[in-house]
Formats: C-alpha cells, sequence, structure tokens
C-alpha cells in the first residue's frame, strides 16, 4: 500500500535528503568519493522504501531541501506521497512532520531515517504494534542517536525535538528524558545501526553477505562496485 486510504490506520513517514552529489553522506564521501557517497545513499532510500512497502502500512516520504521534490518524484516515480521538510532544523523539521502526518488523520505516526538500509522488517513491525499499547517508540540507535521514533496523537510531545544536541552521542539519552518527563509509556525497540562511517558499512556488509536481500540495492551497489568493496575490506 503506497500512500493508504484508512487516515486512521498507523503512518510512516521517512526523512529523507534530496540525494546530490557532494551534499550527502559526507564522512563516507570524504573516504569513498562523493560519487560512491551518493550512490550508497540513493541504495539506502531505495532499501528503506522497499521495506516499509512490505509492512503495507499507509506511508510517506519527508524530502529536503523542499525544492527537490519534483526531483524525488521524478526520481522514485509515484511510489508514495511526498510532502517537504520544514523547519530550520532537524528537529523542527521533525516537529512538522509529524504535524502533516496528524493533520491527515492518522493517530499513531512514526518517522523513520533513512540510513539504516538492513533495519529488520521485525523491528519494524514490533515499532508498529508497539505504538498501538504505549504512548511513543523509539529505536536507539549503536551512535547513539536514533534511527525511529513514533507518537499516537493524543500524547505527541513536540518537546521530544526542542534543544536537542543533533548529531551527537547524545541525542537518544536528551530526547528520552524529554519523553520520559512527560509519559512513562515509552516502547523501546532494540538497538540497531545506521550507516555513517566506513567502519559502519564495512560491518554493514559483513552482517549482509550471506543473506544480501535484507538490503538488495545497497548491497548490489557494494558488489557491483569492486574496486570500493575491496578498499572498503582491505
Amino acid at each position: 500500500m503506497a500512500s493508504g486510504t484508512n487516515a486512521f490506520s498507523p503512518g510512516i513517514f521517512i526523512m529523507m535528503k534530496h540525494p546530490e552529489v557532494g551534499k550527502v553522506k559526507m564522512r563516507l564521501a570524504k573516504s569513498l568519493g562523493e560519487k560512491d557517497g551518493t550512490g550508497l545513499y540513493r541504495a539506502f532510500i531505495q532499501d528503506t522504501i522497499t521495506k516499509v512497502q512490505s509492512l503495507d502500512v499507509p506511508y510517506r516520504i519527508a524530502v529536503y531541501p523542499p525544492e527537490s521534490q519534483e526531483m524525488i518524484i521524478q526520481w522514485l516515480g509515484q511510489v508514495s506521497q511526498v510532502f517537504p521538510q520544514l523547519g530550520m532544523n532537524l528537529g523542527e523539521r521533525l516537529q512538522n512532520g509529524f504535524g502533516m502526518m496528524f493533520e491527515k488523520g492518522y493517530q499513531q505516526v512514526i518517522a523513520l531515517a533513512s540510513d539504516s538500509p538492513d533495519l529488520p522488517n521485525e523491528i519494524l513491525m514490533e515499532a508498529v504494534s508497539g505504538l498501538q499499547t504505549h504512548n511513543a517508540v523509539i529505536g536507539p540507535a549503536s551512535d547513539g542517536g536514533y534511527y525511529l521514533i513514533g507518537f499516537s496523537r493524543d500524547f505527541f510531545i513536540p518537546e521530544a525535538f526542542e534543544g536537542v544536541s543533533w548529531s551527537t552521542e547524545t541525542v537518544f539519552k536528551e530526547t528520552m528524558s524529554r519523553i520520559g518527563s512527560r509519559t512513562s509509556q515509552v516502547y523501546v525497540l532494540p538497538e540497531w545501526a545506521d550507516i555513517d562511517t566506513n567502519e559502519d558499512l564495512r560491518e554493514f556488509y559483513k552482517r549482509n553477505r550471506v543473506q544480501p536481500s535484507r538490503a538488495l540495492h545497497t548491497m548490489n551497489y557494494l558488489n557491483s562496485h569492486p574496486k570500493l568493496l575491496q578498499s572498503l575490506l582491505s
């Protein structure tokens, strides 16, 4: 189900940047080159969308910068409804994303990052079910951030996104502190890794090389670039 017809079911929005060369995955690009950094991020996005599509849960794509909407649609086609990320920082953009989804009538909303391409489907399903019985759900990332966060409409906590030290190892702890001051009904998912560095990518390849289907686009990209793969594993 691409965009969904039942507005009162849970909804997911995927946070993504326009995969423009030199503008995404800069830490990877420093060592791999801007072209491969961007190519990998495109694969991350495709794997994330494929994963969400398999849930049969309504979803939308939140794109940044806002003016890239048409380019995203031209690239991905009409896989889902697209809306712009609005705000001066990530916190404001997440706040506004939840607001847009709640305005559409969704009673439970999940925001999902696009740089954990091998996140197991089981964890996503656990997030959806956890939000049916809790006020909030969050998935901690191994670098101290989080790969997923969700709220029930009646218990949305905008403060969870205010004053957070984004892109640091304290993001998850800060966010949990803000949520915990308002509700104890928080479902914490298993920790998972996102991919920001060479070491992250190396570990990703090692855990998926035997069963690449969990992140097929990303694994295909790596396997079709032998020089990149060789430098990564050397």
